[in-house]
């Protein structure tokens, strides 16, 4: 099946920023983003690090806490409510120098948590505990196909637990393939699926499978296409099952859920914008609101977005309690919370 969200945009595209109460908003109800500044600082001591920042973060949707991988500082703990940050003390060089493309989290069968931190610098994929331990490398799938048999480089770019695997993305190679390993052997399976597509109507291929995201509810696996401005849908076993066309030149580096609503987080943009938004889409592919960081509340840093993904609030009582947006820049990297106001 086949969508395309360009005819759905309406005024979403045009949305302003508007002051209410002394606070500037952005994108159109019932998805209106403010900026947080206070929420949006990190730790004194991670602030040389994050110019160089070209990763994201996962949110652990159990507890609500945030891991952030940032090359040359290690790992970065955020609190369910955002007030407190602290980065985790590692010492093992690799994490230390990890170029961490994205952040995955994990349970394992006896509910002992990690991340999965891929290195498409170093070419490998890390699992680490969440206290920052290393517990074993995924290298490259030799084994797997004639492309990686051969010598083709592996370069990931995101990785998604589930079903009791790993998916990798290798976004950044010439291969484009998504890869299925144990991370609790380390080792690879003998599956994979996608590969370079060299045209953008090639359904099952990528121009460039730069973000990997579960869909909770379809039980789907949604790749942000980035080259090709499309996400992908596909079922556990590498089946294609859907495309989704964003507005031309978006290009989405990843995408998250909530309760049925698509974050999309844009390096660029459709013609004529001078930075990047982040897209919200309903379930039924209509896009429904907008946010540009730099545009809409002034941050420089946020020409490209590299990552955007909800922040549930949890309660004591498991109920959500409040909602925000999180994105990073690149070239130059950045973070920035945005409160969605109801």
């Amino acid at each position: 099946m086949n969508k395309t969200i360009i005819s759905s945009i309406g005024a979403a595209l045009f949305c302003v920023v508007a002051t209410v109460n002394g606070a500037d908003l952005a994108g159109s109800a019932p998805f209106q983003f403010r900026y947080d500044e206070a929420l949006s600082k990190l730790p004194d001591q991670v602030a040389p690090k994050v110019p160089g920042a070209h990763g994201g973060f996962a949110v652990d949707n159990k507890t609500g806490e945030v891991f952030f991988g940032l090359k040359g500082a290690g790992i970065i703990w955020m609190s369910n409510d955002l007030k407190e940050k602290k980065v985790l003390p590692v010492t093992e060089p690799m994490i230390l120098e990890g170029n961490f493309h994205n952040t995955t989290v994990l349970y394992r069968g006896d509910g002992e948590r990690f991340l999965a931190l891929p290195d498409n610098e170093k070419h490998r994929v890390y699992i680490v505990s969440d206290e920052g331990k290393l517990a074993s490398v995924l290298n490259s799938p030799m084994d797997l196909n004639d492309y990686y048999g051969g010598g083709g480089a592996f370069n990931p770019t995101d990785t998604e637990y589930a079903d009791g695997k790993l998916y990798v993305a290798d976004g950044y190679s010439a291969g484009n393939f998504i890869s299925i390993a144990d991370p609790w052997s380390a080792s690879w399976t003998d599956t994979y699926f996608g590969g370079k597509a060299s045209g953008a109507r090639e359904y099952g291929l990528f121009g460039t499978a730069h973000g990997i995201t579960l869909e909770p509810h379809t039980k789907r696996l949604a790749i942000a296409d980035r080259a090709n401005s499309r996400v992908q849908d596909f079922d556990f076993h590498g089946t294609f099952l859907e495309n989704v066309n964003l507005p031309a030149g978006s290009l989405p580096c990843d995408i998250d859920f909530f309760q049925g609503n698509v974050l999309v987080g844009c390096l660029r943009g459709p013609s004529g914008y001078q930075s990047a938004p982040c897209y919200v889409v309903d379930k039924d592919g209509n896009l429904i609101s907008e946010v540009n960081p730099k545009k809409d509340f002034g941050l420089e840093l946020f020409t490209h977005i590299h990552n955007a993904a909800w922040k549930p609030v949890y309660g004591k009582d498991g109920k959500v309690e409040k909602l925000y947006a999180l994105a990073t820049a690149w070239n130059p990297g950045g973070f920035a919370v945005m409160e969605v106001v109801k």
